[in-house]
């Protein structure tokens, strides 16, 4: 064998994987016989041995293990290379797919695809959902871009951000809790609030603008879905933050009331892509315009 031959890595992976060659025939549809030479080629190419036999199993040798990164690493580069030349295939028809935090006010997601149409014309499909579903699309390259008010953790993915701009933020409340309009911020003390996670900025900025003014709370719910905080703000399980912006219909139905001011409380809306290994010049105008 001249040069590696990249089926012998996957062979070698699917055995490694399932630590035998009965098993690895079976994932690949390949008989025993000619697995076992494929194996022994790789073995001979490289001069080294890959797999001792322990029993009835067949374990990586201490060249295996060294060998077994790199091609989990290959294998990747593969699977990446064929979800980009997918993505290829939509930038060619410039189609694009957007996908919402439902928390995500609608004059803020109307502005965005906005200057996206500003700086091409495209045909832009808006999906709209929690994070956790919308993170699960990204992080397979199901849509392109993600606007949320606060920054995604995609694993083994390196994301780009931009901000969409800023709103204040105030504490609002059902009829219930109007009275504490008097003497605020002082009248929050004890009181529940529905929460976002830790991963969300606002959290630790609402925890310490609560122990500057030297009062407790309480954490009625915790919960990500900003739309779920609205409904439960509504229901009386306890106060929200909201952004003005987002805050207008609800104020408007006579659904919430303004408690009171935050002191440099902002929610930030963001604009997110995961970094593609073919460059792609239709997203990156698009993200220089935000910028």
């Amino acid at each position: 064998m001249s040069h590696l031959n990249l089926h012998h890595l996957r062979y070698f992976l699917a055995i490694a994987q399932e630590g035998s060659l009965s098993g690895a025939s079976k994932k690949l549809l390949i008989g025993q016989p000619a697995l076992s030479a494929q194996l022994k080629q790789l073995e001979e190419w490289l001069g080294k041995q890959l797999f001792e036999r322990v029993g009835k199993r067949l374990v990586l040798t201490q060249t295996g293990e060294y060998v077994l990164k790199y091609a989990k690493a290959i294998k990747s580069l593969e699977e990446e290379l064929i979800l980009n030349m997918a993505h290829t295939d939509q930038v060619l028809k410039k189609e694009f797919s957007l996908g919402a935090l439902e928390s995500v006010p609608k004059s803020t997601l109307a502005e965005a695809i906005s200057v996206i149409n500003k700086v091409t014309p495209v045909r832009l499909k808006v999906i709209e959902g929690t994070g956790d579903e919308l993170f699960e699309l990204l992080s397979h390259g199901k849509i392109d871009f993600f606007i949320g008010n606060f920054k995604p953790r995609i694993e083994d993915r390196e994301m780009y951000f931009v901000s969409l701009g800023k709103e204040d933020v105030s504490i609002w409340g059902a009829d219930q809790y109007l009275p504490l309009k008097k003497g605020f911020p002082k009248s929050l003390e004890g009181k529940p609030f529905i929460l976002p996670g830790y991963q969300n900025p606002m959290r630790n900025d609402f925890e310490r603008f609560m122990l500057q003014s030297g009062l407790g709370f309480q954490v009625a719910v915790e919960a990500q879905d900003k739309a779920l905080h609205k409904e439960l703000a509504v229901a009386g399980t306890g106060l929200i933050l909201l952004g003005e912006e987002s805050a207008k219909a609800w104020v408007k139905a006579g659904h919430l009331h303004r408690i009171g001011p935050t002191k440099d409380l902002k929610e930030e809306y963001w604009l997110g892509m995961v970094k593609k290994t073919i460059d792609n010049s239709y997203i990156k105008s698009i993200m220089s315009a935000f910028k």
